[in-house]
């Protein structure tokens, strides 16, 4: 492998990168900037149930949480079995004497006796949405007794009944938003999910949220919810984390009309304390771009848990507003206002600086020939989806590795020794920093932000620039070649095992749905660095990643200003040791290097608003070179003097 040579074209295709990545991510920027507003919602049954044990009304109660900046109230579904359940209307077992052919027999009959009677339409109109045509046979004889459709006791115990019109008044007169939580009953036709959705839309509601394990109309009517949703201008908020059926469906077809939403259940509170609950919702609105905040009671119980539920809530609009945030009612996000052939541009950009990286490690001139006639090929692809992430995935790869290859280049500045690593530190930053900007520039788009479509190959594109950036400083140091076939000592073997297991563990840690958790130690400590800073800088990024490739820079440079010419002479014990440098200079920028991933790994997490990522890029780089700096300077006092 020979040292690269870095040509014009070259310095001109990274500023044209630059150039359109800014551009796109700009635009991206303008999008989040519009749609800052959170919108604070609580429960009504759980609000209802607080009030009353506080032994106020539940209009005194919304008024309180209003006061706190709640604007949204959930609603579910009510059922025959809650009208039961209440004593509003009783259900009885009975037989109807019917006649088929010539053969009279007794058919099974249930009757549904109100005694509430303003129930009676309500029930009504979800049994014949429910049971469709069966329902042809449902009959009131009387204002307050329905005689049922001949299906089991136990489903008419089930049906959904709408929302609670008491319950929507309530919400109307306090003014607030209403979200609907509908169920996907067993068997529901496509008529029966549209006339579900209308008649949420009819009360009031204007979003919709999925209760139980299924969103309504999975799988078959799925495209019914869709287009029920868009006909009665209601948006779709699809809950962080949580695995529904069919929620991916919807928001992969209509990201458009989609609302992130974050919520904790009960038991997830009660292992927190009440900063860290706050701590909670408050990160999820400005760093996961969540525009509603389903909160639950921090308590159940207390002296006032009504009261004690604003007060839970007082603290997340100050921490949200303290912040930069905004409370408000939510809203989807835009498409953002890009140019459909920017994308094709920016791959042609970026096609020469991976062909460039694919070229230092193959000298093969007809594969390089066809290497760049096939990157050539996937820069026109970045016309559709597909080639977009093929382009954005070798740029996370080819951006940081290139760094390091303009780094050879850089010439020694007139600064003190423990100072020298700074200028190329700061260049391979700009270098990952303008990889992860690439990324975000390709990938951007609706779908991007509410997670419809995501980076593809997370971990390969943190790890393979880690082991390049090895096999290139290890070529340049000494011989791979007489590196592979010398003998291997207990040493090698141990510091291989360490670093196998180390990459392994990240490895495991990275990406959003990771198998190894962080530890309680590494958690108090995250939460330290949350509570000092704008935005927590990752750890490994700023704790080894930098820190190591600043001691590995330093190490380079020592090198290069020990080099000797050619001598017969038998080398000094110190030249000796000069030479052990290698490898270890080699080692740190191998695993500095997993800093400079994590640097374009933060950008492709393109859900999280891009300012934020910026940001955390940024603490991680300052934090990481004063740790890095200090530890340089103690090695300096260790590194062995040769004479001249």
């Amino acid at each position: 492998m020979t040292k690269p040579k870095l040509p014009l074209w070259l310095i001109g295709s990274v500023v044209l990168s630059a150039l359109i990545a800014s551009y796109s991510v700009y635009k991206r920027y303008q999008v989040e900037s519009e749609n800052r507003a959170t919108s604070l919602a609580v429960e009504f049954e759980n609000l209802e149930s607080l009030a009353s044990a506080q032994g106020i009304s539940i209009d005194k109660a919304l008024i309180d949480l209003k006061a706190q900046g709640v604007n949204a109230v959930v609603m579910s579904e009510g059922t025959v079995g809650e009208l039961l359940a209440k004593g509003q209307a009783t259900l009885q077992s009975t037989a109807w004497p019917v006649t088929t052919g010539s053969k009279p027999h007794m058919e099974p009959m249930s009757i549904l006796t109100f005694s509430d009677t303003s129930q009676v339409p309500r029930a009504e109109r979800g049994l014949r949405n429910r049971f469709q045509s069966l329902a042809n046979r449902l009959k009131g004889r009387e204002p307050y007794i329905l005689d049922l459709p001949p299906v089991s006791p136990m489903l008419i115990r089930t049906t959904p009944i709408g929302l609670d019109p008491q319950q929507v008044d309530v919400a109307k007169r306090n003014g607030l938003l209403i979200i609907a939580r509908c169920a996907n009953p067993p068997g529901v036709s496509e008529k029966g999910v549209r006339q579900t959705l209308e008649w949420a839309h009819e009360m009031g509601a204007t979003i919709f949220l999925p209760e139980g394990d299924q969103v309504i109309g999975r799988r078959d009517a799925i495209r019914t919810t869709i287009k029920t949703l868009n006909d009665n201008s209601m948006s779709y908020a699809t809950p962080e984390f949580a695995k529904i059926g069919g929620d991916v469906n919807i928001v992969e077809a209509d990201p458009g009309n989609v609302i992130r939403l974050h919520s904790a259940q009960i038991a997830e509170l009660d292992k927190l304390t009440f900063a860290d609950a706050v701590e909670r919702f408050a990160k999820a609105s400005r760093e996961r771009n969540m525009r509603i905040l389903l909160i639950r009671p921090f308590s159940l119980a207390g002296p006032e848990p009504s009261s004690s539920l604003a007060f839970f809530i007082k603290k997340i609009n100050e921490q949200i507003v303290k912040e930069g945030g905004a409370i408000g009612l939510p809203k989807p996000y835009k498409e953002p206002a890009i140019p459909r052939f920017l994308q094709v541009l920016l791959g042609l950009a970026i096609a020469p600086i991976i062909w460039f990286c694919v070229a230092t490690f193959v000298t093969n001139r007809t594969v390089r020939l066809i290497g760049a006639g096939l990157i050539g090929l996937l820069a026109l692809a970045c016309a559709v989806r597909i080639g977009q992430h093929a382009m954005a995935f070798f740029a996370s790869i080819s951006f940081p590795l290139l760094g390091f290859m303009v780094a050879e280049e850089l010439p020694e500045f007139p600064l003190p020794k423990w100072l020298q690593p700074l200028p190329t530190f700061v260049l391979i930053c700009l270098f990952s920093l303008l990889g992860g900007l690439c990324v975000a520039g390709m990938l951007n788009g609706l779908p991007f932000y509410v997670k419809a479509d995501e980076f593809k190959g997370t971990k390969i594109s943190v790890f393979l620039p880690i082991l390049a950036v090895g096999v290139f400083y290890l070529s340049r140091l000494g011989d791979i070649k007489k590196t592979l076939a010398s003998p291997i000592t207990w040493g090698s073997i141990v510091l291989g095992f360490v670093i196998l297991g180390m990459l392994g563990f990240m490895i495991a840690r990275t990406g959003n749905d990771t198998g190894a958790s962080a530890s309680g130690g590494e958690i108090a400590f995250r939460g330290i660095l949350d509570k000092v800073m704008y935005v927590r800088p990752r750890t490994k990024e700023f704790m080894i990643g930098h820190p190591l490739l600043i001691v590995g820079i330093g190490l380079l440079g020592f090198l290069k200003s020990q080099r000797r010419p050619d001598s017969e002479e038998e080398p000094t014990l110190e030249q000796n040791r000069v030479q052990l440098l290698a490898g270890w200079a080699a080692l740190a920028m191998m695993v500095g290097s997993m800093g400079q991933t994590d640097i374009v790994n933060t950008l492709c997490h393109l859900h999280i608003p891009v300012v934020l990522s910026i940001i955390r890029i940024g603490l991680g780089a300052v934090l990481g070179c004063i740790i890095g700096l200090a530890l340089w300077t103690m090695i300096l006092r260790l590194l062995p003097k040769v004479e001249a």
